[in-house]
C-alpha cells in the first residue's frame, strides 16, 4: 500500500513538472555559423569633475577622503573600462588669452583652478588603471569672448577661440602633463540642443581638427563627433552631419533616453542598427555616449533610478546596443554629484549608480530607509556585471532567437583572453526556460555563474560572486532563466 502511495506521488510530481515547464516560455538563442563579430571599444561610464569642487562644498557632508575610501575602491571593484569625462572652457580660461586665436598665450590659462584641481584626480586614476578617457567640453562659454548668448552652456560663436581653447587644453594635459590616458574629444555635448543646423556643428569640427591638426595633436586624440541626443527616434540631425564630416570624425556617437520597460528589444536594436548604418557610409563606427531609461521628470532625474528593475533593463538596453553594432557604450553616470557649487538640492544629478552621503537626502520621504553614506543603488551590481566580464576589444555576437524577443536579448562575448562569456537578460515578469548555443564554437566545458536577481544581490558594495557548485555544458547551456533578472555564464 505505501509502495502504491509512493508511486502514485512520483507519478503527480513528474506530470506537474513537466506541466510547468511546458508551460513556461522557451527560446533558444543562437549564434550562426557566419555571424560577424563586432569588435568594440569597451564598457563605461560618466564621471564628471564636480566632487572635490563644487559637490564637498555643497554636500551635506561628503569628504576630500571619501574620493579614495570609497570611490576610487569602487571604480576599481567595477572594473570601469572607459570614462566620459566633461569639462567647461571657463575653468582653464576665464578670461581670452589674447586677441589673436591662431596663437595660445599659455600665461593667459588657469589650468590651476579650483574646478581643474577637481579633474586632476580622475585623470590620475584613468592614467593608472589605463582607462581611456573622452573630454567633452560642453560648450562655449556664454557672454564671453567665445560667444554673446546667455545660458549655462551655449552654441560657439567664434569658431578659432572655441578651437584655440580646446587645443590649449588638450595639448597641456596630452604634452604638458603626459596623460596618456585622453583618447577623445567631443567638442559640444548634445549640440542639436543648441538650436544649431548641422551646417553649423560641422564648421565647428573643421575648425577642431584644424586647430589640432596645427598643434600636432591629431596623432594622440581622436574626435568624437556629433554627440546628438535621440531625437525621440529621428535621425536627421546625425545623418546630415555624419555626412558632411567624412575626413573629420573618427567616430560618431548619440545618446538615448527613449528605451523602457515596455519597449521591445528589437525597437532597441533597431535603433542602434540605424545609427551604426548612418556612421558605416563614410567608413566610421558609432558608439552611444549617453544612456539612461525613459523615466525623466529632469535633466537630473529619472523616476525609476532606484527600482530593481532598472538594473535588468540598462543590461538589456547595454546588450542590445552592442548587439546591434555599438562600438563604445557610456552611461550616464557613475554616481550622484551636484554639479554647480551653490546648486540646491533640486538641481543635484541623482542619476547614479550609487547615491551621495545620506545627509544630502534630507527632505526626501524615503530618507529613513537610506542604510548609510555612499549607498548603492541596484543597478550598480546589474552593470557591473558587464564592466567585469565584457572587457576592452572584445569580439561580441548577437544572438539569434527562435521566436519574439520581447522584453528579452542574449550576448555572446570572446575577450581578449580567449574566455566566453554568454549573457541572458529577462524583462518579463516570467521565468522563462533558454537554450544558449554557439554554431561557430561548442558550448562546453565548465563555466561560473552570475544571477542579479531581487533578493539575492550582495550587502554594501560587494560584487556579485559566482554561484556555488559545478556547472558544465555539453555543447549547449539550457536552463531556466527568473523573472526580472540578468543571468551570465563565464567560460575561463
Amino acid at each position: 500500500m505505501n509502495i502504491r502511495i509512493i508511486s502514485t506521488l512520483l507519478l503527480f510530481l513528474t506530470v506537474l513538472c513537466s506541466t510547468d515547464l511546458a508551460a513556461q516560455r522557451s527560446l533558444e538563442y543562437v549564434v550562426r555559423e557566419h555571424t560577424a563579430p563586432n569588435h568594440i571599444r569597451c564598457v563605461g561610464a560618466e564621471l564628471d569633475a564636480h566632487f572635490h569642487y563644487n559637490h564637498i562644498n555643497r554636500s551635506e557632508g561628503s569628504k576630500v577622503e571619501d574620493w579614495e575610501n570609497v570611490i576610487v575602491p569602487r571604480i576599481r571593484k567595477m572594473q570601469v573600462q572607459s570614462l566620459r569625462v566633461m569639462v567647461l572652457p571657463q575653468w582653464y580660461e576665464p578670461q581670452n588669452d589674447n586677441g589673436d586665436p591662431a596663437v595660445a598665450d599659455y600665461a593667459g590659462f588657469r589650468f590651476d583652478s579650483p574646478e581643474m584641481q577637481s579633474l586632476y584626480p580622475i585623470l590620475d586614476l584613468a592614467q593608472e588603471m589605463k582607462i581611456p578617457v573622452t573630454i567633452v567640453p560642453w560648450g562655449a562659454t556664454p557672454e564671453s569672448f567665445m560667444s554673446s548668448a546667455k545660458g549655462w552652456i551655449v552654441r560657439p560663436e567664434n569658431l578659432e577661440e572655441y578651437a584655440e581653447n580646446i587645443s590649449a587644453l588638450l595639448y597641456y594635459l596630452i604634452k604638458e602633463c603626459k596623460y596618456t590616458c585622453i583618447d577623445e574629444v567631443t567638442p559640444g555635448n548634445e549640440p542639436d540642443g543648441w538650436w544649431i543646423v548641422p551646417a553649423e556643428y560641422v564648421a565647428i569640427c573643421k575648425a577642431l581638427r584644424a586647430r589640432l591638426k596645427a598643434d600636432g595633436l591629431l596623432g594622440h586624440v581622436r574626435l568624437n563627433l556629433i554627440d546628438s541626443t535621440d531625437r525621440g527616434g529621428h535621425f536627421g540631425f546625425i545623418e546630415e552631419c555624419t555626412q558632411q564630416l567624412d575626413g573629420i570624425a573618427d567616430v560618431i556617437n548619440s545618446h538615448t533616453y527613449i528605451f523602457g520597460y515596455e519597449t521591445p528589444t528589437k525597437d532597441i536594436m533597431q535603433w542602434e542598427e540605424k545609427n551604426c548604418s548612418i556612421a558605416a557610409s563614410i567608413g566610421l563606427r558609432h558608439c552611444v555616449g549617453e544612456f539612461g531609461s525613459n523615466q525623466p521628470t529632469s535633466s537630473s532625474r529619472q523616476t525609476d533610478i532606484d527600482l530593481y528593475r532598472r538594473g535588468v533593463l540598462m543590461v538589456r538596453n547595454a546588450i542590445s546596443f552592442l548587439a546591434a553594432g555599438a562600438y563604445n557604450i557610456s552611461y550616464w553616470q557613475l554616481f550622484d554629484q551636484y554639479y554647480g557649487r551653490h546648486d540646491d538640492y533640486r538641481a543635484m544629478q541623482q542619476l547614479g549608480m550609487w547615491r551621495s552621503v545620506k545627509a544630502d537626502y534630507a527632505s526626501e520621504p524615503y530618507h529613513h530607509l537610506i542604510d548609510c553614506d555612499y549607498e548603492v543603488r541596484p543597478q550598480y551590481y546589474a552593470y557591473s556585471l558587464l564592466t567585469r566580464f565584457v572587457r576592452p576589444g572584445a569580439q561580441v555576437f548577437r544572438m539569434d532567437a527562435d521566436g519574439d524577443l520581447g522584453l528579452t536579448n542574449a550576448l555572446c562575448v570572446r575577450n581578449k583572453d580567449k574566455s566566453y562569456v554568454y549573457i541572458v537578460a529577462n524583462q518579463e515578469n516570467e521565468d522563462l526556460h533558454v537554450t544558449l548555443r554557439n554554431e561557430r564554437k561548442n558550448i562546453r566545458g565548465r563555466y561560473e555563474k552570475y544571477v542579479y536577481q531581487e533578493g539575492y544581490l550582495p550587502k554594501g558594495d560587494a560584487m556579485i560572486p559566482s554561484q556555488q557548485g559545478k556547472f558544465r555544458a555539453d555543447g549547449h547551456i539550457c536552463e531556466a532563466v527568473p523573472a526580472n533578472s540578468v543571468v551570465l555564464y563565464r567560460f575561463p
